[in-house]
């Protein structure tokens, strides 16, 4: 019995309809023109967030670099007074090793100096690179601000184009509720039209129909007289002949 309940409500529950999803209400569709001036703005985004990147980018490099530099020159000034001090030593004992050293102090210190130099001609062009990003940046972020200028008028052409829209419907909704509002007073005028004629129709029908009347009456009462003369006239045919005979007498 339980298994046949429960085939029964599966087999009703089957039955039932599904509920109908109720649709969200649709914005309305921007036209093309404000789609494509946001389609716009948006590349122009991010061509700017690509090239500030790179001026991010190059901006590490360089901040890299001024510690590769301030390290070199580190070891240029450490060089720098171990020749000094070699030197002053030669001075003191001019011996060939005394001399030897001075030269080989002398030649790393010339060599960190040229791989200095080398750093520096680096920095340079790093240099130059961050600018050239900065001068990209400038010129996109101009391209963007256009981009934004002429998003926002399409965005203001198209709601003025809207609020004209809106004032249209506007007027057509007031014209035909002035349209209405006439029916309805036509019809009520009309309607008071009828109701104060009625009893003036009720009147004339009352004296149509007592018009009928009358002539009604007239000619039964012609006709009640009629019938009541009729027998004098027989009364009349009947003395007729006694009046013969009395002058036959």
């Amino acid at each position: 019995m339980a298994r046949a309940k429960k085939a029964a409500a599966k087999k009703t529950a089957a039955r039932k309809p599904a509920a109908k999803k109720t649709a969200a209400a649709k914005a309305p569709a921007l036209p093309k023109s404000v789609t494509n001036a946001e389609a716009g703005v948006k590349l122009q985004q991010k061509v700017v967030e690509q090239a500030q990147k790179k001026v991010a980018q190059a901006q590490t490099k360089q901040d890299k670099h001024r510690a590769k530099v301030d390290g070199e020159n580190a070891k240029l000034a450490k060089l720098r007074a171990d020749t000094a001090a070699k030197r002053d030593k030669a001075k003191a004992k001019p011996t060939a090793a005394a001399k030897r050293a001075v030269d080989a102090a002398r030649g790393k210190m010339n060599t960190v100096r040229l791989k200095l130099q080398d750093i520096r001609a680096e920095a340079k062009l790093i240099r130059a690179e961050i600018q050239a990003a900065k001068k990209v940046v400038a010129r996109e972020v101009k391209k963007l601000r256009t981009a934004e200028r002429n998003l926002k008028t399409k965005l203001r052409e198209h709601e003025r184009k809207l609020a004209k829209k809106v004032k249209a419907e506007q007027k057509k909704a007031e014209a035909k509720a002035k349209a209405a509002a006439k029916r309805e007073a036509a019809k009520a005028k009309r309607a008071a039209k009828k109701k104060s004629a009625a009893p003036k129709r009720k009147k004339a029908a009352a004296k149509k129909a007592a018009t009928k009347k009358a002539p009604a009456k007239k000619k039964a009462a012609t006709k009640k007289a009629a019938v009541r003369k009729a027998p004098a006239k027989k009364a009349a045919r009947k003395k007729r002949p006694a009046a013969k005979a009395k002058s036959a007498s």
